[in-house]
């Protein structure tokens, strides 16, 4: 695994439209990330009401903190997730998908 510094994570996944807004995956993300000794922001504790164009940019802020980011099962299909995915390798962060990596050590 590669060294992410500092071992701030971010986490990437689907919402709109699903039930609960997937916010139990995120929960259990960050559970697992927190374990694994990650600081996790997680943009499923945003307040919920704003239209989805007005979470992104309140999420790049967040994933512009992080080293690296943790992308959820279903990213490839949220446009969010996607703009974050793309957002962190052009900076040049890691990239985690576990459903295609295993999880991370």
């Amino acid at each position: 695994m590669r060294t992410i510094e500092p071992k701030v994570i971010y986490i990437a996944g689907p919402m709109t439209g699903l039930p609960e807004l997937n916010r139990p995956a995120f929960m259990e993300a960050e559970k697992a990330l927190t374990e694994a000794g990650f600081v996790v922001l997680n943009p499923a504790w945003l307040p919920v009401g704003l239209p989805p164009e007005k979470y992104m940019p309140i999420c790049l802020a967040m994933l512009d903190a992080a080293g690296a980011v943790y992308m959820l099962e279903g990213w490839e299909k949220s446009r969010g997730a996607l703009i974050e995915r793309s957002y962190a390798l052009y900076q040049g962060k890691a990239v985690f998908e576990p459903e295609k990596e295993g999880e991370m050590e």
